[in-house]
């Protein structure tokens, strides 16, 4: 008998656990790809098979469900998500019988007519007469069970055909909407080393309406297409309570990071859960020490000039890692205390290796800049000339180098100018100066331009 008991006990184990194989992939434009394998006990021939473990923001379409060795099959599909509440088993129940208790504990058989918010009709049993309720004076209200089309939670009903009466071991997979991640970066400036110490969080957001248990974990970046779904997801625009948790563990995870297709997947090298209407937070990648450089922005005929951190994503600046789009914040420690204070942020886009990111962290105090245009002539019907300049003031006690963007249209040359500048494209060029601290300084140059 203990042989036996033994025996069971091992059949149920190895189904839960083959159950429990869940893969979750999440994209950056706020759905998921689910895949989870399971064992299905099956009689010979078509049968009904209700799948109730899925999110409320499943796409239905695209629903994927097959067995190992291709005998099973899936004749039809209903996705029911008409769930029990009081309302519409209220209206499930017209035409049938109800016992109705008010709070002066009078009693009322009959079938029940109609039901709306404030009252509900009853045509009596004993009398036959139509009996008028408003719902605030009801105490109970008995039913007959709940109908067969109602469900608990939403359901996959599915029409399958088994060749033989056996176990079906069986891979799903669908898409879904609610789960979200992205990314952020904190980084710590340090102007005197041009060092930026570089931490990054994933933040993954789950109000699918479902747990995911103990899955493993994919991310995948950058811009998949998509269309947009007709499904009703009012579920996830709702008010929750956010309950934040940050991924703890004797041993920390490590998302390993490759190539896939033109996009780039990150695969969490340890399973973890994450709940319904749940903020989960899991280090994207060890803290890096990046070499970068503190820079000064003036576009032409603004007042304002801001200041950018910049660094290059290679191996000699100490990165080389793609970077999924995010936001990045920056902090500088105050020698005085030793504290941090937060000095800006910005977002940045997905970033491959090799290019260079640019982090604006807001204006300059001490900078100004203003432009002028000193003179316009036209020259004859198709020539203008226009004599331009800029004046830079910095009333820091730093030398600063600021770098000046200008915009021009049309078939244009530069002449005069007192700064060499840079062709940036057919419509922009860049000065760069260097201004002493207390001091300032113009730019000038004349510009013709052919229409």
């Amino acid at each position: 008998m203990k042989k036996v008991y033994f025996v069971c006990f091992a059949l149920f184990l190895i189904a839960v656990l083959f159950s429990n194989e869940t893969q979750v992939t999440i994209y950056n434009n706020n759905f998921s790809l689910i895949r989870t394998k399971l064992e299905f006990e099956l009689k010979s021939g078509l049968q009904d098979y209700f799948y109730e473990n899925i999110p409320s923001t499943i796409d239905a379409k695209s629903v994927i469900l097959n067995s190992q060795d291709n005998s099973l099959q899936i004749f039809s599909q209903n996705y029911e998500f008409d769930l029990a509440n009081t309302e519409q088993i209220m209206q499930k129940y017209i035409g049938e019988a109800v016992i109705i208790q008010t709070e002066e504990e009078y009693y009322l058989e009959g079938i029940l007519q109609f039901t709306d918010a404030k009252t509900i009709g009853v045509l009596e049993n004993s009398t036959n007469k139509l009996i008028l309720i408003n719902r605030s004076t009801i105490r109970n209200i008995t039913l007959a069970k709940l109908p067969d089309n109602f469900y608990l939670k939403p359901t996959l009903h599915w029409k399958l055909y088994a060749p033989k009466k056996a176990k079906y071991k069986t891979n799903i997979s669908y898409l879904c909407n609610g789960l979200s991640w992205d990314v952020d970066y904190n980084c710590i400036w340090n102007p005197n080393t041009k060092k930026l110490e570089l931490n990054s969080w994933v933040t993954i957001k789950n109000y699918s309406g479902t747990n995911f248990d103990n899955v493993k974990l994919k991310l995948m970046a950058g811009d998949v297409n998509k269309l947009a779904s007709l499904q009703n997801t009012k579920s996830m625009a709702r008010a929750v309570s956010e309950d934040i948790t940050l991924y703890t563990s004797d041993v920390p995870p490590e998302f390993n990071e490759k190539s896939f297709n033109d996009f780039h997947l990150y695969t969490l090298d340890k399973n973890v859960s994450i709940a319904n209407k749940q903020i989960k937070q899991i280090q994207l990648f060890p803290t890096k020490s990046v070499n970068a450089k503190q820079t000064y922005k003036y576009v032409t005929f603004n007042k304002k000039i801001s200041t950018q951190i910049k660094f290059k994503n290679d191996e000699k600046s100490g990165l080389s890692l793609p970077l999924p789009k995010g936001r990045i914040k920056i902090y500088q420690e105050d020698k005085a205390d030793k504290s941090l204070q937060f000095i800006g942020e910005d977002k940045i886009k997905h970033t491959a290796i090799n290019q260079e990111v640019v982090v604006t962290i807001g204006n300059a105090f001490d900078l100004v800049g203003k432009t002028e245009q000193l003179e316009y002539k036209k020259i004859d019907r198709r020539l203008i000339q226009k004599k331009m300049k800029v004046t830079l003031e910095n009333e820091s006690k730093e030398t600063k180098e600021v770098e000046v963007f200008h915009h021009i249209s049309g078939d244009w040359t530069i002449s005069n100018n007192n700064v060499n500048y840079k062709k940036i494209n057919a419509h922009q060029i860049k000065f760069i100066v260097s201004i002493k601290a207390d001091d300032k300084q113009e730019i000038n140059w004349t510009e013709s331009i052919k229409n």
